[in-house]
């Protein structure tokens, strides 16, 4: 038995009894060209959105660590699949957090587990600097709700969702745009999809542009902090900043499945040398014990930006290591196997699609370096009392 990806491929098959060998059996570049619409029924056969949901709403609420291993199971498999479940893993636990505070989180959650329903994420990804919930989809007051109006592009499972969690940002009076949440159903009046994604690589995740044209939605939809709401601002401000770790974490082990299938051929031939394959495999495991390093930071630190800036770093790191493993393995693997080896250039193509996901690097660096300041800063401080003493 090979023990590289093995324990991943175990907690796949204890959670979804018989999924890695239908999608070993019908191969990575057949999962890559299906329909969006056959991945979503495999998920839902298999029952996995409930996976994420906690247990008061009748899912079954995985380990963190056990999930981010279901995860990089799946993307050595069906990429787009991965990718697609990293949107509505970290949507559902994001919105976990939220559901002692908002009505509606709380009912999707219950809906989701019950009903086995997937959730798309129109939040900011591949908008550089933004934050989770910060969008170019705006809200205005009607009545007693409110209509959005916008576009997000793209949006991972845009034609196969079952509800939509959409980032909303609203202009106050005092001229501060605040930021928020809905969430509606997919076929809301209002909402449609338009053609976007150009290239064959990661299409079977379906990401298109979603359009919202005056969408009305009911103030119980929204989460969103009215002017002079300390409290509500506070509970978006902790919650966007525990999403966006909650999708680091979870993108950063879907790409490191795609990276360990690619390492997976490499570490089975015995003819490459010994010396080779231990760093290659030992590189990937470091990255997944980095990553459940930043589980571990996430069920014992506050939810404030510390928090975010080492999951951050984390994740950067994670992107560097999955980078040079990727190249390594489809060196080792020879020329030969890349020109002639479809699967091992989708997946080759597919290890850098990490990069451009949030936060991008270069808008993430204000962030770190203040975050480094401000530790250096503090040390400083201590020595400072310490010498006085």
């Amino acid at each position: 038995m090979k023990m590289f990806l093995q324990e991943s491929r175990v907690v796949l098959e204890q959670y979804a009894p018989g999924l890695e060998a239908e999608l070993a059996g019908q191969g990575l570049l057949a999962m890559e060209s299906k329909d969006p619409r056959e991945i979503k029924s495999l998920i839902r056969q298999h029952r996995l959105p409930r996976l994420w949901v906690p247990a008061s709403s009748g899912g079954s609420m995985i380990s963190p660590y056990d999930g981010i291993r279901l995860q990089r199971a799946i993307g050595a498999r069906a990429p787009s699949m991965a990718l697609m479940l990293t949107m509505h893993n970290f949507t559902v636990s994001f919105c976990g957090a939220l559901a002692d505070h908002v009505p509606s989180c709380a009912r999707m959650l219950r809906d989701v587990a019950h009903d086995n329903l997937l959730v798309a994420s129109a939040f900011a990804e591949g908008r550089r600097g933004a934050g989770i919930l910060d969008s170019t989809v705006f809200m205005v007051p009607d009545g007693d709700g409110f209509r959005i109006t916008g576009s997000k592009k793209p949006c991972t499972m845009a034609n196969s969702m079952d509800i939509i969690t959409v980032g909303v940002a609203v202009q106050g009076t005092d001229g501060i745009k605040r930021t928020g949440m809905a969430i509606l159903p997919a076929n809301e009046p209002g909402v449609t999809r338009h053609k976007f994604w150009d290239v064959p690589l990661l299409a079977a995740a379906d990401s298109e542009e979603l359009r919202f044209d005056n969408v009305r939605v009911s103030a119980g939809q929204v989460l969103l902090a009215s002017e002079g709401d300390a409290e509500t601002a506070g509970i978006v401000a902790v919650a966007e900043a525990m999403g966006l770790c909650w999708f680091e974490i979870i993108a950063s082990a879907s790409y490191l499945g795609a990276v360990s299938a690619m390492a997976d051929r490499v570490v089975a031939d015995r003819r490459i040398d010994d010396s080779e394959r231990v760093l290659l495999a030992g590189e990937l495991e470091c990255a997944q014990a980095a990553l459940d390093g930043a589980i571990h930071l996430m069920q014992t630190c506050p939810p404030d930006g510390a928090l975010l800036a080492r999951v951050l770093m984390i994740r950067f790191g994670v992107q560097r290591t999955l980078e040079r493993c990727a190249m390594l393995a489809a060196e080792l693997a020879g020329g030969l196997v890349y020109v002639r080896d479809a699967e091992m250039m989708t997946l080759l193509a597919a290890s850098r699609c990490l990069a451009f996901h949030p936060i991008g690097r270069k808008a993430a660096q204000p962030v770190l370096a203040a975050w480094l300041d401000s530790t250096v800063d503090d040390r400083a401080s201590s020595l400072a009392s310490s010498s006085q003493d």
